[in-house]
């Protein structure tokens, strides 16, 4: 059921709206989200023609990687936004709670559960996908770029 959700910012100048496939959300434990976020990283999922902007003032990309690209406020600092470099077409609504309402968005899956430190522990029986599982979904090749 697909459906239009705003979410922002912290401070305001980022405002967007996004069309979701689903009301659910992955939660990615590799380790450069757990920088990024200061904790496992909790992301809902649009397709990158399916985000407007109603404020973009404060967006900027950091390219966190060889094939990925990190979106936030420069003004705040918030964690907004995730996108495959080479597939601008997909992106990922990072922050599940940069939602306005997120109430209603449950768990679909874990992702890089490879990478999940012995720190912390969800007790849910979602699905959970290492990493190399989640590489071959986004069709790119280990150590690669997405193709």
């Amino acid at each position: 059921m697909r459906e239009r959700r705003s979410g922002g910012c912290l401070c305001g100048k980022v405002r967007y709206t996004v069309t979701l496939e689903e009301p659910t959300y992955s939660i990615c434990h590799c380790a450069m989200c757990r920088k990024w976020t200061a904790g496992p990283y909790m992301s809902v999922h649009g397709k990158g023609d399916d985000v407007s902007f109603d404020v973009d003032e404060g967006l900027t990309w950091y390219r966190s990687s060889k094939w990925a690209e990190r979106g936030f406020c420069k003004e705040c600092g918030s964690s907004i936004f995730y996108r495959l470099a080479n597939q601008p077409e997909m992106l990922i609504v990072a922050s599940v709670d940069s939602l306005d309402d997120a109430s209603d968005i449950t768990l679909h899956r874990h992702i890089y559960v490879d990478e999940m430190p012995d720190r912390y522990v969800f007790a849910d029986d979602r699905p959970r996908v290492t990493e190399a599982e989640l590489m071959v979904e986004f069709g790119i090749e280990p150590g690669g770029d997405a193709t």
